[in-house]
């Protein structure tokens, strides 16, 4: 009997996923995201000097391991996805998944910013291989057909197109907690 080929779908979307911070709601950063058309890059949990946007390559339906209410610190169900082509144009690539010390041997310093720690024999384990992240350096511009907005709920979704006077600058504002069964 011949076997067939596994095939994991490919993902035609990044999606990045804002949060609170102190001066604004999640909601807030979003609309900014929308507003300047792009997404600024940042140096919390990336490595060296160079700041970079961080995205996951998983469909949308599958966000909820990422977005589980036990994760929040890290992000919340407000962000944006952009088509993966267009992405890899403006210089997004997969992290590279190493344990810091052999990714110091082989990377000059400023391409640190690739890196995620893989420390699997650590306890315990440290490994983020499940977000399939990657990464742009810098800012990443993003054009608006090629944008869709996430919330978390239909009445976030009122509250962009309000914001916009009925014309958010993206394809489509998407409820993802309506993918999920429940709230994210």
């Amino acid at each position: 009997m011949k076997r067939e080929p596994v095939r994991i779908p490919a993902v035609a979307m990044l999606t990045h996923f804002t949060r609170a911070s102190t001066a604004a709601s999640a909601l807030d950063n979003l609309v900014a995201i929308l507003k300047d058309g792009v997404i600024r890059g940042g140096s919390r949990m990336v490595r060296g000097a160079r700041p970079a946007v961080c995205m996951f390559d998983v469909p949308i339906a599958q966000l909820r391991t990422i977005l589980d209410r036990r994760n929040r610190r890290r992000y919340e169900p407000f962000g944006i996805a952009v088509d993966k082509r267009y992405a890899f144009t403006m210089g997004a690539r997969p992290v590279i998944y190493l344990p810091w010390r052999e990714a110091e041997k082989i990377l000059a310093p400023e391409e640190s910013w690739r890196v995620v720690s893989l420390e699997i024999d650590k306890d315990p384990p440290v490994d983020w291989s499940f977000e399939r992240e990657w990464r742009a350096a810098g800012d990443l511009a993003f054009e608006p057909p090629l944008a869709a907005a996430l919330v978390e709920t239909w009445r976030d979704v009122d509250e962009i197109f309000e914001r916009f006077d009925g014309r958010p600058p993206c394809a489509g504002v998407i409820p993802i907690a309506e993918m999920f069964g429940s709230p994210a």
